[in-house]
């Protein structure tokens, strides 16, 4: 029973570092789809990019606190997910004039999602509060 409860508190704990590590490009999505010019943010307006981001602790906890804070139901996430498409489209054209194929790609994408889940080099959010219980 230990075992069980031991597997499901590493994986709520990997999906969370995934989804931290994620949240640089969901802002960028998040400006691209034109949330920082509603956002309930400050900052995300004044500075016309989304830069807003949960705290650490709170990230993940619930469905929408995997999103920046613009995205707040279905429809915002929606629009996220329609400027994540848009930016991923935008990025494949500019690597394929660059002369890459399209089998380069998928390996590229599949080391980037390897090195997202494996790697703890990987830098911290500049944008996101460090876990309270983070030792500094």
């Amino acid at each position: 029973m230990d075992e069980v409860k031991d597997a499901a508190t590493t994986m709520s704990a990997l999906e969370r570092r995934h989804i931290r590590r994620m949240q640089p490009e969901l802002r960028k999505a998040a400006t691209e789809a034109g949330h920082h010019r509603t956002c309930r943010l400050p900052q995300c307006r004044r500075a016309k990019r989304c830069s807003g981001c949960h705290p650490a602790d709170e990230i993940a906890t619930t469905h929408f606190k995997t999103f920046p804070p613009c995205v707040h139901d279905d429809a915002t996430q929606a629009s996220l997910l329609a400027g994540w498409k848009a930016l991923c489209d935008r990025d494949e054209q500019a690597w394929l004039a660059a002369g890459y194929t399209p089998e380069t790609l998928d390996r590229l994408d599949e080391e980037w999602c390897r090195a997202m889940e494996e790697d703890d080099d990987w830098p911290e959010d500049p944008l996101c509060p460090p876990p309270r219980n983070a030792v500094a």
